[in-house]
């Protein structure tokens, strides 16, 4: 469409804000103003605010109101474009040849206050206008780079550089331009929460039966009213997140990476945030500590107690179609059992071993308990922090050529003496704990009444056990009382077997008593 000389010029303002701009309202009355000198109409004001005008990954920059005001030049409705600045209108050149293609195809013109008239339609006219395409975009860069500079620079000197809250410290305020960000301060309430977590996930790591899972942790810590710094109610992996941030260590934190220290004060000491962190990557122990009891139902005896021959847990799984469940190694598909056949040896071991005249002297002899004073999950901590520290050396000398290796193995070798100290006390320990059997694993059972049963029917025997004591507790017992290992079976089926006929292989099941 082809305005005649004595139309009037309608035109259309477009203005942006972006972080660091002029304000709207501001360009938009400079814009007035120049449409006034043009004696131009004007048909319609496009704002978008808050906007950038630079996309990311080859992509345009999503602007609302940039398009409807494209709109009114494609279909006619303005002549003109009215903007402060070509930066306001288009930073890159995958927003300038678009509406290059716009001026060919209707011959609007743009007119920015501050530069003036840019005819699009001619060569010199779209090279000057992509020559201060190109200037736009290298400012950005240019800018972009020194704010990655000055963050990277706060990061090293251990500076807050921004970011959502982190639990356990008090929110910060902004602060003005040209001011250093302030210091986190702890915020003791959520403090001590951290430390109660960090305290059970490392005591139940140490012994299954003592601490919480982190499903527990969550309903501990939703019970206090206490939510996420996002006022949320906390969850697994919400917690998980937060007791993995190198934040709560008095450490900067960025892209998951520790950086190093951090100005503001530590909940958790370094070393016992490195225990716990080591804990809960631990893959082995991963539903250790996020499920259970705590988290999930437990339906048979030998879940996560049963080893394999090859050394990996035991769990259940493959049951379909109303077979059988069935027990299966979690490392590799070489073992599979079925869930009762399996439960029913075991128990009936267990119990015709209870039955004997010497159990209770055996599995109930009273000792002295652990030393008080040792602090197992300390040693624990300990011995954790070591390793990661260990496995930090490895990885910054496999990192650089330049290091000497003589270097190297002066360096480990003292970590690893440590390790040895350590792991001398905790093996100690770990013995006493093991001698002391006040209270010991029978407490509670009638073992009279369960040799009066077996002796007349191990049938009877096996009902009354199962009646008389929860899974639970059973699977308590079958932990301090025996190791049990799945092995392989014989090939192929006993003389006289027939199809339909049970068959079970009672030396495919290893049982050690402890």
């Amino acid at each position: 469409m082809t305005r005649t000389v004595n139309e009037p010029l309608r035109a259309v303002i477009y203005a942006r804000l972006s972080n660091g701009s002029a304000n709207t309202p501001s360009q938009v009355r400079r814009c007035r103003e120049l449409g006034a000198r043009l004696g131009a109409t004007i048909v319609a004001v496009k704002v978008d605010d808050d906007r950038t005008a630079m996309g990311k990954n080859g992509q345009r920059a999503d602007r609302p109101a940039y398009d409807e005001a494209v709109d009114l030049l494609t279909t006619g409705a303005a002549d003109a474009v009215l903007c402060l600045h070509t930066d306001r209108l288009y930073r890159q050149s995958r927003d300038l040849e678009p509406l290059i293609t716009v001026v060919e195809n209707t011959g609007v013109m743009v007119y920015p206050v501050e530069t003036g008239p840019l005819d699009l339609a001619t060569a010199s006219g779209r090279m000057v206008a992509r020559m201060l395409a190109a200037v736009a975009s290298h400012e950005v860069e240019r800018a972009r780079e020194r704010m990655l500079d000055k963050k990277e620079d706060l990061r090293a000197a251990g500076v807050n550089h921004g970011g959502p809250r982190a639990f356990g410290y008090q929110p910060v305020q902004p602060h003005a331009k040209g001011e250093a960000p302030a210091v986190p301060q702890v915020d003791e309430t959520e403090a001590e929460l951290i430390r109660m977590a960090a305290d059970a996930v490392l005591a139940r790591a140490v012994d299954p039966d003592t601490g919480l899972t982190l499903a527990g942790i969550c309903r501990a810590w939703n019970d206090k009213g206490a939510l996420t710094p996002r006022g949320n109610p906390w969850t697994v992996p919400s917690l998980r997140k937060a007791l993995l941030s190198p934040r709560i260590a008095g450490r900067v934190a960025h892209k998951g990476e520790d950086i190093g220290p951090a100005q503001w004060a530590a909940i958790l000491d370094h070393d016992l945030w490195l225990a716990v962190c080591t804990v809960l990557t631990d893959k082995s122990r991963a539903s250790h500590l996020s499920s259970g009891h705590d988290g999930k139902t437990v339906k048979y005896l030998g879940s996560g107690i049963y080893q394999c021959h090859c050394s990996a847990v035991i769990r259940p799984g493959g049951a379909h179609a109303g077979r059988p469940q069935q027990y299966r190694c979690t490392e590799r598909a070489h073992l599979i059992r079925q869930v009762a056949r399996v439960d029913d040896f075991v128990e009936r071991v267990i119990i015709a071993r209870l039955c004997e005249p010497d159990a209770r002297e055996v599995f109930m002899a009273p000792v002295a308990s652990v030393s008080a004073g040792v602090d197992l999950v300390g040693l624990t901590a300990r011995h954790a922090a070591l390793t990661a520290r260990l496995e930090r050396l490895a990885d910054a000398f496999a990192g650089d050529d330049d290091q000497d290796p003589v270097e190297y193995r002066l360096a480990a070798r003292g970590i690893k003496k440590q390790l040895a100290v350590v792991e001398q006390e905790i093996a100690d320990v770990q013995a006493q704990a093991a001698a002391a059997r006040e209270p010991g694993p029978l407490d509670g059972v009638d073992l009279p009444e369960l040799t009066r049963r077996h002796a007349t029917d191990a049938d009877d025997a096996l009902a009354w056990w199962r009646e008389t004591h929860s899974l639970d507790r059973r699977r308590k017992i079958l932990s301090v009382l025996a190791t049990v290992t799945l092995l392989p079976a014989q090939t192929g089926r006993p003389s006289g077997w027939r199809p339909g006929m049970p068959y079970f292989d009672p030396e495919s099941v290893g049982i050690a008593w402890n």
